[in-house]
């Protein structure tokens, strides 16, 4: 689960903007990308929060945004070569954006990509601005095979545009070797999963039914009950075959993990603590075939809102959604009547280093300080959470990190504290050797004897 928090400010358009013209959406999609990721240098603001739901132009959109939030590192490198200093902002995203383009899309051609920036640029830089972005991105194509043997010759943590903290810590962690291929693995772009729900049809039903449309998928390698499909790219989702009828729900592989270690049964009481956006959520609720209660609690309002939103689509009637506060003893009140839980599902929020291919603005928030604050969370949670549980009860602790601190060195610190807990199993995907998302998972039961 990712630590989000809500995006309220906005980069407002300059006011030189050219009101006489509309410019075409191709232009368009560019201005909003670089008022997207001005935003996002401005505030920290989640990026991907800021696309528009309702575009022609979202995957392109989507293409730039995330890639230069994922390759910030080697273009600001490009740039250092380009200019003295940073520009402002606002044209400093332009200047990403069309970097980005320029060094990293192979579907445009780079003096394309140069004038299309800078044309969208005009809609809210003057025209001092416009003249120096033009001749940074005319220079940087002068100077390309240049720029080229400079980011060849770079560190591992700048050719593939990862903080040095990251990359120090796996070194340490897991060798060069290993560390190479997570931050390879990091920057490909992730195929499009879904998990078919067997509750309403077969893996092979469902694959016929895309055939029919003329999809064609493949079963994922990583799970041996062919539960994954993979997509083709440029698939809209609700569009797909069975979408309002809940056939499926879009997960990578690793996110079943713990679902599978709560061994579930008919009748069960659970507790999905950390459930939006439900993917865990409606995965207990098919191998219980929707028999037992399960309580699905968020704290964000935007987020209980899509979780509501996907239980009506996946339409199990043992789900019971809830807003509240699982790190606080006081903030489970609410739902303490549908208690003792059989099963508890932790899937905390984390640094979400194991996701970072998925969420690459993510490795640019990871700090000491941050994994301190994150791992002080998931211990109150395992705190306020564990009092719910039934005798025998099982706790699943989860999360989508790749650091010790939030994994077993977690779950090693709180046992010590809880003695009438032990640890039952564990399991640590690390990708790409696992080929699915990073993921932690470790199975705790009370023995009050």
């Amino acid at each position: 689960m990712t630590d989000d928090k809500t995006s309220e400010s906005s980069i407002p358009p300059s006011e030189s903007k050219a009101e006489s013209e509309t410019p075409s959406p191709m232009l368009a999609s560019r201005t909003i990308c670089a008022q997207i990721i001005a935003q996002w240098i401005n505030t920290g603001d989640f990026p991907d929060r800021m696309l528009p739901s309702e575009s022609k132009e979202r995957p392109l959109m989507q293409e730039i945004v995330y890639g230069v939030s994922r390759w910030m590192r080697l273009l600001e490198t490009i740039i250092t070569q380009l200019v003295p200093r940073d520009p402002d902002p606002l044209t400093k995203a332009y200047l990403l954006v069309g970097l980005y383009q320029i060094f990293l899309m192979d579907n445009i051609p780079p003096h394309a990509a140069a004038n299309e920036t800078v044309e969208a640029s005009k809609v809210d830089l003057d025209q001092a601005r416009v003249r120096f972005l033009n001749g940074v991105l005319r220079n940087s194509l002068r100077k390309s095979e240049e720029i080229q043997k400079i980011l060849h010759e770079a560190s591992l943590a700048v050719r593939s545009s990862h903080p040095d903290f990251l990359v120090d810590r796996w070194t340490e962690e897991f060798g060069e070797e290993s560390t190479a291929a997570i931050c390879d693995w990091n920057n490909k772009r992730p195929p499009v999963i879904l998990r078919v729900n067997h509750h309403r049809t077969t893996t092979k039903d469902y694959t016929k039914m895309l055939a029919e449309d003329g999809i064609e998928v493949e079963l994922h390698p990583a799970d041996s009950k062919n539960r994954f499909l993979i997509l083709p790219a440029g698939i809209s989702i609700p569009d797909l075959p069975g979408y309002t009828e809940g056939l499926f729900t879009i997960q990578d592989p690793a996110t079943i993990l713990a679902v599978d270690m709560l061994d579930l049964k008919h009748g069960l009481s659970v507790l999905d603590a950390c459930a939006a956006p439900g993917g865990k959520t409606f995965a207990c609720a098919e191998q219980m075939h929707n028999k037992g209660t399960i309580i699905a609690l968020d704290r964000h309002d935007d987020r209980i809102a899509q979780l509501r939103e996907n239980a009506r689509r996946m339409h199990y009637s043992c789900v019971k959604v809830h807003k509240a506060d699982a790190t606080k003893k006081i903030g489970l009140d609410s739902i303490e009547d549908y208690g003792p839980f059989d099963r508890i599902l932790l899937d905390v929020p984390c640094s979400n280093t194991g996701v970072l291919r998925r969420r690459p603005d993510a490795r640019w928030r990871v700090t000491d300080e941050r994994l301190s604050r994150l791992t002080g969370v998931q211990a109150r949670m395992l705190n306020a959470c564990s009092r719910l549980l039934a005798p025998d009860g099982i706790i699943v602790y989860s999360t989508c990190s790749l650091e010790p601190e939030e994994n077993e060195q977690q779950i090693e610190r709180w046992l010590s504290l809880n003695p009438n807990f032990k640890l039952d199993s564990q399991t640590f995907n690390i990708p790409p050797d696992s080929n699915t998302d990073g993921a932690f998972v470790a199975r705790l039961v009370r023995n009050d004897k």
